[in-house]
C-alpha cells in the first residue's frame, strides 16, 4: 500500500464515529488494524471493556521507540455550532471535523509514514499503539502497560502525537483535583439564624483561596507557575432553606517542584484557616512531567524536527508512560491547540503532510540504527 493519501487518511478515521464511552472504539480500531495487515504488520486487537478497544503493532528487535495516538475524541457537541457540519469536510487547505486536531489527524500521519518506508530490515524495534479512553480516564494505555508487558519490554523512548501546532513539546503540568464539601446546619429560610449557611462558608474559603493563587511562587521557566480554578459550585436544596452543604471543585494545575501532597496540603491549611466544618478529597493526580534538552529522545528528534521546545498547561499521557513503563515520552503532532474540544475543530493539510514526513525520517533514522 504505498500512495496513502493523509488527508482522505484523516477523513476516514475522523467519519468512523468514536466519542469516549458514548461510541466506543471498536469500529476504528477495526479500520486501523486491516490498514496495518494490509501493510504486512502484524497487529492486535485489545479490548479492555466492551467495545473499548485498542490496536498495537511492533517491528523490528530490540530498544524500543513506541509511536502513540489515542482514537477517542470529546463529544461533538451541539451540532448547530459546527459551520460545515460533523462530518470531515476541506474547506480552504484545512479538515474540519471531530477529532481532526485531537487526534486523528496525528493518528493518520503516523500511519501514512508506515507506508513511506520499509521496516523489513529495522534494526531498532518500532512499537505502534493506538489507544482509547484518553479523554476520559486513560484506562486504555493503562490497560496496555499493565497486561502487555512483553509488548513494553525495552520501549524507552515514545512520541505522542497530540496536537503541537508542529512543535516539540518536552513538558507539561501536572493536575489534582479536589472537592471541598462544606458542612452547615439546615433550618427554614425565614430563620437563618437557627442554621449555619454551608453556601456562605464555601464563600468565605473560596475568597481565601483567591489569595492563596496569588502567593503561588513556584515557577518553571518553560511552564510558568501553578493554577488554581474553582470549577464547579453545587449546593442548598430551595431558595428557602438554609444550605446544610455545598461541594466546591478545583482544579489545581502543578509544575515540576509541586506535587499533589504539597497542593492538597496548602488548600487544608486555606481550609483551617476558615474555620468551618468540611471534609476534602483529592483524586485524579498526576504529577508535572519534563525532559530536559539533554534527553536522548529529545537530542534524537531536534535533529528531525526544526523549532522551539514547547510545554503545555495541559495533560497527555506522555507523564503516564513515563510514571507507568519508564518510558521518556515526547508529544508532536499536526493538530492546532486552540481548536481541540471545540466546534468547528479542524487540522491542516499542509500540517498533516509535514508531520507525516517527519515521522517518516524518524522511523527510517531509528530502524536504521543512526543515533
Amino acid at each position: 500500500m504505498k500512495n496513502v493519501d493523509v488527508a482522505k487518511l484523516t477523513s476516514d478515521l475522523v467519519n468512523i464515529r468514536s466519542e469516549s464511552e458514548k461510541d466506543g472504539e471498536a469500529e476504528v480500531s477495526k479500520y486501523i488494524n486491516e490498514y496495518l495487515q494490509d501493510l504486512g504488520i502484524q497487529s492486535e486487537i485489545t479490548e479492555f471493556a466492551k467495545g473499548r478497544c485498542s490496536v498495537t503493532a511492533s517491528v523490528g528487535r530490540g530498544e524500543g521507540l513506541m509511536l502513540n495516538g489515542h482514537i477517542d475524541t470529546v463529544p461533538i457537541g451541539d451540532k448547530s455550532k459546527w459551520k460545515y457540519g460533523t462530518e470531515a469536510k476541506v474547506v480552504n487547505g484545512n479538515i474540519y471535523g471531530r477529532g481532526t486536531s485531537d487526534m486523528k489527524g496525528g493518528v493518520a500521519a503516523i500511519l501514512a509514514a508506515i507506508s513511506d518506508i520499509d521496516l523489513s530490515k529495522a534494526k531498532r524495534r518500532l512499537a505502534f499503539a493506538f489507544v482509547a479512553d484518553e479523554e476520559v480516564m486513560s484506562r486504555g494505555s493503562e490497560w496496555l502497560i499493565k497486561n502487555r508487558k512483553e509488548f513494553f519490554r525495552n520501549v524507552k523512548y515514545g512520541i505522542i502525537a497530540e496536537p503541537t501546532d508542529m512543535h516539540l513539546q518536552v513538558a507539561q503540568k501536572g493536575i489534582t483535583e479536589m472537592i471541598v464539601t462544606v458542612k452547615g446546619v439546615g433550618a427554614h429560610g425565614s430563620k437563618p439564624e437557627l442554621g449555619r449557611n454551608a453556601i456562605t462558608d464555601a464563600s468565605r474559603f473560596i475568597v481565601a483561596l483567591e489569595k492563596l493563587k496569588k502567593s503561588l511562587k513556584v515557577k518553571d521557566k518553560m511552564l510558568g507557575k501553578g493554577t488554581i480554578n474553582v470549577g464547579l459550585i453545587k449546593g442548598g436544596t430551595a431558595v428557602n432553606v438554609v444550605p446544610d452543604y455545598c461541594e466546591i471543585a478545583i482544579d489545581r494545575r502543578l509544575v515540576p517542584r509541586e506535587t499533589p501532597e504539597i497542593a492538597s496540603a496548602q488548600v487544608k491549611k486555606v481550609l483551617d484557616s476558615v474555620n468551618m466544618d468540611y471534609k476534602l478529597e483529592v483524586f485524579n493526580s498526576r504529577p508535572p512531567f519534563k525532559l530536559g534538552e539533554s534527553a536522548y529522545i529529545v537530542k534524537f528528534l531536534s535533529k528531525i524536527i526544526p523549532g522551539i521546545h514547547i510545554g503545555t498547561t495541559g495533560y497527555t499521557e506522555a507523564e503516564l508512560y513515563k510514571s507507568m513503563a519508564n518510558m521518556d515520552c515526547v508529544v508532536f503532532g499536526p493538530g492546532a491547540k486552540p481548536v481541540m474540544h471545540i466546534a468547528n475543530e479542524y487540522v491542516s493539510i499542509s500540517n498533516l503532510a509535514k508531520s507525516r514526513k517527519y515521522f517518516s525520517q524518524i522511523m527510517q533514522k531509528w530502524c536504521s540504527g543512526v543515533n
